[in-house]
């Protein structure tokens, strides 16, 4: 899927937790129509909206790495600076309380590069190496979005399926189970 998709996706999903949000607050004021996540998706964000991914982050730039799941980190720097790193593939093995151990060619971490999660408390396995994507410029409330979006995927497959039907560019329906 190429990245813009991606960011699309992730920008609808951000989107659909802000109009929600905002939609009970004017829900006690005054009646309006509904906005649904295909009105959004039909129409993205300008070109304005987003901004320029970099191959490569800085050692320096970040502070921690938070892991979502396994496919989406969280490059947290100083400040409200955080970096969303989608991996290419998902990670198996890899969960949200591990500790990412990454194999460091110089004084940055770059797309493609190699790290493995590993455990934090537990003789558990680590997980299997996996590869990083690209970095994205986001900020707390996207991040707070994506983990709304996150949390609703693990009670339901109606968001796995949105999403996946998006990347394959299908249109209407649910995409077929994997």
């Amino acid at each position: 899927m190429a990245m813009r998709g991606v960011l699309t996706i992730m920008m609808a999903v951000a989107s659909l937790g802000a109009a929600s949000a905002e939609k009970a607050e004017q829900a006690e004021e005054a009646p309006e129509a509904q906005i649904t996540a295909e009105e959004i998706l039909a129409n993205p964000l300008g070109d304005e909206a987003y901004q320029q991914s970099a191959r490569c982050l800085s050692s320096g730039k970040y502070r921690r790495v938070e892991i979502m799941n396994n496919q989406v980190l969280i490059f947290h720097g100083r400040g409200d600076e955080k970096w969303l790193n989608i991996l290419p593939n998902r990670c198996l093995g890899l969960q949200g309380d591990m500790i990412p151990q990454f194999e460091k060619r110089g004084m940055r971490l770059c797309e493609r590069d190699q790290f493995s999660g590993q455990p934090r408390f537990r003789l558990d396995a680590p997980s299997m190496p996996c590869s990083l994507g690209r970095f994205h410029p986001t900020n707390s409330d996207n991040i707070a979005a994506m983990r709304d979006a996150l949390d609703a995927s693990q009670r339901t497959k109606t968001v796995d399926r949105t999403v996946r039907s998006a990347g394959r560019g299908t249109e209407g329906g649910d995409a077929p189970e994997s």
